[in-house]
């Protein structure tokens, strides 16, 4: 696999923790309206499993984890998209979209990563 897929995705990985944490401490709403602080944090973990796991088949070449990775990274940049745009939309962060300043780096790490994902899909 190559080095600079590698070192993107585990960025995003990262930056998909540090996601969570800006929002626990920015209470996002769904965590203050739906959820709640525990069960939020537990699905999230949960959630983040699956990235891991993925990554796990991704370093032995495996094309179905080059596909997964590559949805992975465009949730990723949806997920800082709809952060940002829902922040600018509302005005509202604390107790709203927090979200956004992790979200800005979900997109400037997960744009390069599908796009090298997306030129590797048929060589794997």
């Amino acid at each position: 696999m190559n080095k600079k897929i590698i070192i993107l995705y585990l960025l995003l990985l990262l930056f998909h923790v540090a996601h969570v944490f800006e929002e626990a401490w920015g209470r996002f709403w769904l965590m203050d309206q739906v959820f709640g602080l525990g069960r939020f944090l537990v699905i999230n973990w949960l959630l983040f499993c699956i990235p891991v796991f993925i990554f796990y088949f991704l370093l032995q070449n495996k094309r179905t984890a080059v596909y997964l990775a590559l949805i992975y990274s465009v949730i990723m940049i949806l997920n800082g998209l709809v952060h940002n745009i829902a922040t600018i939309a509302t005005g509202k962060y604390f107790g709203g979209f927090a979200g956004g300043w992790t979200g800005i780096l979900l997109i400037l790490t997960g744009l390069p990563l599908a796009y090298m994902l997306w030129g590797i899909r048929k060589n794997v």
